[in-house]
């Protein structure tokens, strides 16, 4: 099975980032990979699996707290996208994908 490098999304974060951005912006800050299903896998020998997709990992992400965006509505998509890189980097891949289990 050939993995997909994860490439970070070209928009800013000075607007919102979708659920799928969100989760590029975390699989490409922790070097995980896309399986051709989608599914995103951590490690290099053992492959973990962390979400089954960008956008459910986005989607847990900002249910988790991790990611942040205004509480404003009508939106206008305006508003920035928050990254709580110290509540992420301070976990380790494992951690991360046991957390998110309960999201999936």
């Amino acid at each position: 099975m050939k993995l997909i490098a994860i490439n970070p999304p070209t928009r800013s974060f000075s607007r919102w980032l979708t659920d799928e951005e969100i989760g590029r912006v975390l699989a490409h800050k922790r070097g995980w990979r896309q399986a051709p299903d989608g599914s995103v896998l951590a490690g290099k020998i053992r492959k973990n699996r962390v979400a089954a997709s960008l956008e459910q990992l986005g989607a847990a992400a900002v249910a988790r707290g991790w990611a942040s965006r205004p509480r404003v509505e009508p939106s206008d998509s305006s508003g920035p996208t928050h990254m709580m890189w110290g509540i992420i980097d301070a976990r380790t891949d494992a951690e991360i994908a046991e957390e998110l289990g309960g999201h999936l």
